[in-house]
């Protein structure tokens, strides 16, 4: 670089040498450097992309953990407050408060996260409680406590009938100090009915609120820390450090409050308070609120926050390496492109030279022309012909006096012209070499307007009659169709090998082997800034361990080859990484050993696999508790409706027993109020079995085959008019229908849809039910069709829930059950149900498999 500098100031031109240098080279870095900050942002964009993503799966899995734990508390206490044992000691009152007792005990045992359980009567005083810290046992009436003046019993006291209260998240407190050591609590109330509608008191759990908090920790967050819970006021519930948790209940921990540690987040929270993500200087905060059980009738002084957080410092670490790399590249670019320019500068200060040479030498050219085997025409400035050998007549079909004075655009085709006419390589020439110019090739065109592919070569030549150029033209026909047959076979092969995605590569053996040759995916594995820096590169410094690469270099020498040898690896830059290795051992034509390989940076792909035993082993662990649980919901079922159905056997039983007995003393409305008792004793037993047909169908297994459901539907049918015989109904059933699911749970579907069709076209004098199908895209869409009641659309959001019924039970007999349970089954089945309707004008139900 040096001496071209040198050359254009000793030639007197280094002023120009320099403007000309200037000229190219700084518009160059100036749109190199819009190039990299273009870059380094969208990568930096790409980063956080990922961590946003990341973010709001953990904190919407956290959520989902918090609402599916506090709607188990739920049905725990309105399962209390119906306890049978409750409702016998209201109504009866005495000894059922000991068999009440034992049943909270038994209760609390069985759940084992909560710390009391109590019945309070309606002057706030407790009657029954149960303690986890005293034994699991029924504290003595000495020890029970009037709570008249606690805010939860005012609360709760206030509900109607199946509405819950939750309390704020706080710490308990015994004897008015904090409890050692703490203990989180979360309680939650409702009000005791008795038969008769009347309110009797209420029932309050203290649920252990460190059991929810060991879940939450227990979920991937974005820095090393668990997600944070806190509450509206920005007290933290669970955060960084437990030194800041709990401050309302501390308070020389009130300054730690979240507003404080992080004011600017807290000023965002506040202008989106319901869920979103911001990045502020302290990190990227992603959020939701939790409002708990917000669906359900009641009230609750429970909202809280959910936060993962990415410290800004973490998140600069991800584009770190990033920035590196885009300054090693700008520099050496930058460089790289200092030199081009000097060169190229260098270059145009020497063919201005060259011109005046060639110019001197135009006579010694005049007595070569003849004796040349190529054609050779000189042109003038004007590009008009003055001089043309014999070969070039021969070559073109002309004579000399044809082509003297005539353009020399006559020996090029039209396409040609313009590009052979202003292609500035027209005037550089080396006066001293008389080398053919490569890349100089064109089309030449004979008299009889044929065409030849020609290579040609222009040199200036300065006479006493001014600047001439020697044309040679050199017929290239044969050497053209070579050179074309290969580099359509070298461009493939460029073009597979560079647009691999995994390193190619080829090199020496031994202990100070290097790359010999590799593709552009090695210089990015590697890290390389250069071809040359990578080939300049021993072997043994990109292997974490040498002892390593000598076992598998041993290896391959023994069997002449390696296949996806898994192997540690390290870049140019010292970052180590996990590497594929596939090689083969070749010998060259002096025998000497190279290898041919292929080398892919597996990183990704083991931190995945790493990953996937992770959420295996814990999907495995969510598992073997959900199979506990669903074992202890099939035992509480049976125990629920063993213990339901003997009283309601009774009160059947007994009522039928004294209007067959003493039916004829009782006056009208005394039989009418035994009747009404055996229709609730016998609904109720009906509500029981529809219960616990919802409850089996959540549990079973689904076992997929083919079911014909045109037989399935003809079975139901059947079934029903046997039941009716004297009804007059038209039914439609489509022939050839056929899903693949689970045939018990799919009869289940169609004995519900069709029982309901059936029920609800009772009032029709010509009543239609149809079966069948239609396509939706590549969706086969199931549909159950009658011209029966029908219902407001209006309503329809209510239509699939338990116990939601959209007409009169006198008109329509049923429990509500049915529809939660069919669309239970089709959402096990991967599908979904919906419907259409109008009152008076029938409903069509359509439901999918997949």
């Amino acid at each position: 670089m040096g001496k071209f500098w040198h050359a254009g100031i000793a030639k007197g031109r280094g002023k120009q040498f320099t403007l000309r240098l200037l000229r190219m080279w700084l518009p160059l870095v100036l749109l190199l450097g819009l190039a990299a900050v273009l870059l380094y942002r969208n990568q930096a964009n790409h980063v956080t992309t990922i961590a946003s993503v990341n973010g709001r799966q953990w904190v919407k899995t956290a959520e989902h953990t918090i609402n599916a734990e506090l709607d188990q508390l739920r049905s725990d206490v309105l399962y209390l407050a119906g306890h049978t044992a409750l409702q016998q000691w209201l109504d009866k009152g005495g000894a059922g408060a000991q068999e009440f007792s034992q049943g909270l005990r038994n209760f609390a045992v069985h759940r084992g996260r909560y710390d009391q359980i109590r019945f309070i009567d309606l002057q706030g005083r407790e009657q029954v409680r149960i303690d986890w810290g005293s034994g699991r046992r029924a504290s003595p009436a000495a020890q029970l406590q009037v709570k008249a003046d606690r805010y939860y019993v005012r609360n709760i006291l206030a509900l109607g009938q199946g509405e819950i209260y939750i309390s704020p998240f706080d710490l308990n407190i015994e004897h008015g100090e904090i409890e050692k050591p703490i203990k989180p609590i979360i309680r939650l109330g409702t009000p005791v009915f008795d038969e008769q509608g009347r309110k009797r008191g209420l029932i309050v759990v203290n649920y252990l609120g460190q059991r929810l908090l060991d879940q939450l920790a227990k979920i991937p967050s974005s820095s090393d820390n668990s997600l944070w819970l806190i509450n509206l006021e920005g007290d933290w519930l669970l955060g960084p450090d437990p030194a800041l948790e709990w401050g309302f209940m501390y308070p020389q921990r009130a300054p730690n409050r979240f507003e404080h540690t992080f004011p600017e987040a807290w000023v965002r929270l506040q202008e989106r308070p319901l869920h979103g993500q911001f990045n502020v200087d302290a990190g990227l905060f992603i959020y939701t609120r939790v409002t708990p059980l917000q669906d359900v009738a009641g009230s609750s002084d429970a909202d809280w926050i959910l936060i993962d957080h990415l410290p800004s410092a973490v998140l600069a670490q991800r584009t770190a390496s990033t920035t590196h790399q885009l300054a090693a590249v700008f520099i050496t670019l930058v460089s790289l492109l200092a030199v081009m320019s000097g060169v190229i500068a260098w270059a145009g200060e020497r063919r201005r030279q060259n011109e005046h040479s060639l110019r001197a030498s135009e006579a010694r050219f005049r007595g070569l022309l003849d004796s040349a085997p190529d054609p050779i025409v000189i042109v003038d400035q004007a590009d008009c012909i003055i001089l043309v050998n014999v070969q070039a007549g021969k070559t073109f079909g002309y004579t000399s006096e044809e082509l003297l004075g005539q353009s020399v655009e006559i020996l090029i085709p039209v396409r040609f012209q313009k590009a052979f006419m202003t292609n500035p390589n027209w005037y550089i020439a080396d006066p001293g070499t008389h080398a053919m110019e490569e890349n100089a090739e064109l089309y030449g065109l004979r008299k009889d307007g044929s065409e030849l592919p020609v290579e040609i070569s222009r040199s200036p030549l300065k006479t006493d009659q001014g600047m001439l150029i020697t044309i040679i033209i050199r017929d290239i026909t044969a050497r053209k169709e070579a050179e074309e047959a290969q580099r359509r076979v070298q461009t493939r092969y460029q073009e597979l090998v560079h647009n691999l995605p995994v390193g190619v590569c080829r090199n020496t053996s031994g202990k100070n082997g290097r790359f010999l040759e590799v593709n552009q995916a090695m210089l990015d594995i590697f890290e390389a800034t250069s071809l040359e820096e990578l080939l300049a590169c021993p072997l043994d410094d990109i292997y974490c361990d040498s002892d390593a690469r000598l076992a598998f270099l041993e290896d391959v020498m023994r069997k002449g080859h390696a296949n996806s040898e898994e192997l540690s690896l390290k870049t140019l830059r010292g970052r180590e990484f996990h590497a594929a290795v596939t090689t083969a051992m070749k010998r060259d034509e002096n025998n000497d050993i190279y290898f041919d390989g292929i080398i892919e940076d597996i990183s990704a792909r083991k931190k995945s696999e790493h990953r996937i035993q992770r959420l295996n082993a814990s999907l495995h662990a969510r598992s073997t508790e959900l199979e506990a649980t669903n074992k202890e919901l099939e035992a509480f079922s049976y125990s629920v409706s063993h213990d339901l159905r003997t009283p309601l056997r009774a009160m059947d039983g007994f009522s039928r027993t004294l209007l067959k007995d003493y039916g004829d003393q009782l006056d009208e409305r005394g039989r009418d109020r035994l009747d009404r008792i055996r229709a609730a004793a016998q609904r109720m037993a009906a509500l029981i079995d529809d219960l616990l047909k919802l409850s089996r169908v959540s549990r079973t297994e689904l076992k997929r085959e083919r079911v014909d459901l045109t037989q399935l539907a003809n079975k139901v049918m059947t079934s029903l008019q046997g039941a009716e015989p004297d009804r007059a109904l038209r039914f439609i059933v489509q022939s050839g229908l056929v899903a693949r699911g689970d045939v018990p749970l799919l009869q289940v579907v169609l004995e519900n849809l069709l029982g309901n069709a059936w029920k609800f076209t009772s009032k029709r004098s010509e009543a239609t039910i149809e079966i069948g199908s239609k396509t939706d895209g590549d969706d086969i869409v199931y549909f159950v069709r009658d011209n029966g009641a029908g219902f407001d659309m209006a309503y329809a959001d209510k239509l699939f829930g338990a116990f939601q019924r959209l007409h009169d039970a006198r008109d329509f007999p049923g429990t509500g059950i049915g529809l939660a349970t069919v669309q239970r089954v089709i959402h096990k089945h991967g599908g979904r149900i919906w419907s259409e309707s109008a009152v008076d004008e029938g409903a069509t139900f359509y439901f999918t498999v997949t």
